[in-house]
């Protein structure tokens, strides 16, 4: 057994013992961040022992489980997926320890996040699409819960809309996969879900004209990529702070992966012949998000709608094909999890403490709340793409890529930037400074559980922002493959 299917293994168990240990509720956030707390040590040793120069995935393990329709358990990592394999052990964790104070339905709750982080890790390990498909929805069912059980008012609304939108995309991938399988079995002579064989077949240009535009759908829509993105700022608005950070740190980013491990990876040509198309809804959620968040009063959905401005840096970096887009774009995803967690995190502290997350109820809150005011802003400097912070090479990185494929394109994509400064700094003016409001006056600090994981995760961002070739090392085989598989198109 490798050491990625322990890994795999040890949320679910913890999430087993908690049910087991349902009648002594005060145990549960004890396992909770225990479970989590050993898979983030465990990725710690088996990165480790990564071997950067290595060719392929790693850590791998196949294991026959329907060998007549050609199904195997098999997991893995490469310099794509380790990372984000990474992002959401790390992730898991934090959030554990932010929600100390979680009483309602204990465990539940702590349940939900351990299957959740099993999930989102199987989707980033799966090498057979079988599997692959199997952890991308089992996400959804822990996902649903957390936003349906403890969340805000609209809570049930919410959560149906966020079950809907991303199981239609889901259903949608799944009619892709099994075109491929077929397909691949006509080219290989015999069925088979693994994704390298399948990505290895070589489709002729034809059916990935016809596969790809599925694909880019249903992982537009996880991303989310605007006119598709309307179930992200209602999920946001209405989860419980944990779910928030879980959804905008490591879901939003099966998308991205899905993007370029399934839709370009394995149709290269036809996502080249769609550039254009991708390019244009690339631009549209960066603007769009951008112009969005300008306009909201809910703190929370002013940084739900700077998440999908964003995931639109994402987007287009991978449209670029380009070695410094492709690449900022996969470190944009690991940076904008880091900063996006930081960001609902504060806005979580807010809300716990001063009762209200409305700009125009707030104010003068640096006075009451120095330590969470001072945190949130080095978080509004990230997003903002401030020089010192992951953001800003991520975003340059992108940029530089936008402006060697498409030219003065790239105006429109440092315009999302630009408002980006704007949006926060008129956000935090209001909330921060100015007069404080009576139903403020005695509003406390941050908590230490909340105050441990925001610092956490602006010390890595800070610590990538200004040694960026320490993850870059990891992702530039990944990188080179896929702009290598293009080359192989265009000859």
């Amino acid at each position: 057994m490798s050491i990625v299917s322990v890994l795999l293994a040890l949320p679910l168990l913890g999430a087993l013992l908690i049910l087991a240990l349902h009648k002594m509720p005060g145990m549960a956030k004890y396992i909770a961040v225990a479970s989590s707390l050993l898979t983030f040590v465990g990725s710690m040793v088996m990165l480790a022992d990564y071997d950067k120069a290595a060719e392929g995935f790693q850590f791998a393990q196949l294991t026959e489980w329907f060998p007549a329709f050609g199904v195997s358990f098999a997991v893995g990592l490469d310099s794509l997926s380790l990372p984000l394999f990474m992002l959401t052990t790390l992730l898991c964790f934090l959030v554990a320890v932010y929600s100390w104070n979680v009483t309602e339905r204990a465990p539940f709750y702590f349940g939900l996040l351990l299957v959740l982080e099993t999930g989102v890790l199987g989707v980033f390990s799966a090498l057979d699409f079988f599997l692959f498909y199997i952890f991308w929805e089992i996400v959804l069912i822990p996902m649903f819960f957390l936003i349906g059980i403890w969340g805000g008012a609209r809570r049930s609304y919410a959560s149906m809309k966020f079950l809907i939108y991303t199981h239609v995309a889901s259903l949608i991938m799944l009619l892709a996969i099994g075109a491929m399988y077929f397909e691949a079995a006509d080219i290989l002579g015999y069925y088979t879900f693994s994704i390298p064989e399948i990505t290895a077949a070589g489709f002729d240009m034809d059916f990935q004209l016809l596969v790809f535009p599925a694909l880019l759908f249903a992982f537009c829509v996880k991303l989310p990529v605007v006119p598709v993105h309307t179930w992200l700022p209602d999920a946001h608005v209405e989860a419980p702070t944990a779910a928030s950070v879980l959804l905008a740190g490591v879901l939003l980013k099966m998308g991205g992966y899905g993007l370029i491990r399934v839709a370009y990876m394995i149709n290269p040509g036809a996502a080249l012949q769609y550039t254009w198309i991708v390019v244009a809804l690339a631009l549209l959620s960066i603007v769009y998000g951008a112009f969005a968040a300008f306009t909201q009063n809910d703190l929370k959905k002013l940084i739900a709608y700077s998440s999908i401005s964003h995931m639109g840096f994402v987007l287009i970096g991978i449209a670029t094909f380009d070695y410094f887009g492709v690449m900022g774009a996969v470190f944009q995803m690991v940076a904008h999890g880091l900063i996006s967690s930081m960001l609902f995190m504060g806005c979580g502290v807010i809300q716990h403490n001063a009762g209200t997350r409305l700009i125009s109820e707030l104010g003068g809150l640096y006075t009451r709340m120095p330590a969470a005011m001072t945190l949130l802003v080095l978080a509004f400097f990230a997003s903002m793409g401030i020089p010192g912070f992951m953001g800003f090479f991520a975003e340059f990185e992108v940029m530089m890529g936008v402006f060697r494929s498409f030219g003065w394109l790239v105006l429109l994509v440092a315009l999302g930037a630009v408002l980006a400064v704007a949006y926060y700094l008129w956000a935090f003016q209001r909330v921060a400074f100015g007069s404080v409001p009576e139903h403020l006056a005695g509003c406390r600090d941050i908590h230490w559980f909340e105050l441990a994981p925001m610092v956490a995760l602006l010390v890595l961002t800070v610590y990538f922002g200004l040694q960026p070739d320490v993850m870059v090392s990891y992702m530039d085989a990944s990188v080179t493959g896929l702009l290598g598989a293009v080359a192989e198109m265009l000859q």
